[in-house]
């Protein structure tokens, strides 16, 4: 039993061996097998790295050569369209864009960016148009009036104290003033700090006053031109015409106020009066005041002189 037990534990003994042998070997494959397909990856992925490289090298130059070092694509002329929002001098200033600077070299995003940070700018066009001209247009906002911080409707028109207001309540610094600019109605009591964000117009009596000033250009034509408004009341809107009329909006229902005015104004029209004052927010009865004609001073009747009676001289004659 002892001998036959030796030799089983031998044969078991020597089996398992071959085995560890075995998964030894196949281990060492594998292993080898790894690094063969490492070594070929490796080979492979700096192959690619270089023809990469080679190209990036040789498309970096060929761009050089053939656009950004070539004279052909210098900026000779620049195109702009500028709207009256700014001159041409202060867009290359902001810009930096220069004549003679590759067009390509210049970044245009960088440049459109700089332009939409003028309040006054709606929008921003900027394209290449080869091979030497780069053409820049600006869409202006529409302004509607006026805005001034004073309360007092006869402070001294001055629009360096003052900012411009497009419909939508957006607060504007012109960076130019036309002529047209000088036509548009002032809004007096208004605070830029009560205006919002550019999305949104939390002033309510500005919000107001906006919406008669729409109103009343699609309503009452030409027989109205509003030149101020008043809003610090907060109840209602004092206006004043360009015939230095007084007109008291109450602070709602605009439409119907502006047709009694209509009427009122086509009353003054016909009969040639004049329109002191009116207090629209009375619903019956409405207090209307009218310029007081001059009185003409009394006609002086002509005179008309007699003429003396011809009196006939007797001849007398001398006694002898």
């Amino acid at each position: 039993m002892t001998i036959g037990s030796t030799r089983e534990e031998v044969v078991r003994r020597s089996h398992r061996g071959r085995q560890l042998l075995n998964v030894r070997m196949r281990a060492t494959t594998a292993r080898r097998k790894r690094q063969e397909i490492a070594a070929k990856l490796s080979v492979i992925v700096l192959i690619v790295a270089l023809v990469c490289g080679f190209t990036w090298f040789g498309a970096n130059k060929a761009l050089d050569k053939f656009f950004y070092c070539n004279p052909a694509y210098n900026l000779r002329e620049l195109n702009l369209e500028l709207d009256d929002v700014i001159t041409g001098e202060d867009l290359i200033a902001r810009t930096g864009i220069e004549v003679g600077e590759n067009i390509f070299s210049i970044d245009l995003s960088a440049t459109e960016k700089s332009l939409r940070a003028i309040p006054m700018v709606s929008d921003v066009c900027i394209e290449r148009i080869l091979p030497s001209t780069v053409k820049i247009t600006l869409t202006s906002r529409v302004p509607v009036a006026w805005v001034s911080s004073s309360s007092d409707p006869s402070t001294p028109y001055d629009p360096t104290n003052m900012e411009l207001v497009d419909a939508n309540g957006l607060l504007m610094k012109p960076l130019l003033i036309t002529s047209a600019y000088h036509q548009l109605p002032v809004i007096y009591g208004v605070h830029s700090s009560e205006i919002g964000d550019r999305e949104s117009l939390h002033n309510d009596d500005l919000k107001k006053a906006l919406t008669l000033l729409s109103i009343a250009r699609t309503s009452v034509d030409s027989l109205l031109v509003i030149r101020s408004l008043n809003i610090t009341k907060g109840y209602c809107i004092d206006a004043i015409t360009d015939q230095n009329a007084h007109i008291k909006f109450a602070s709602d229902d605009f439409t119907t106020q502006l047709e009694k005015l209509r009427r009122l104004l086509e009353h003054c029209r016909e009969t040639g009066r004049e329109l002191e004052s009116v207090n629209l927010m009375a619903k019956k009865n409405t207090p209307v005041k009218f310029v007081m004609n001059s009185v003409p001073p009394p006609a002086t009747r002509q005179t008309v002189s007699e003429k003396p009676k011809s009196t006939q001289q007797k001849t007398r004659g001398k006694k002898n």
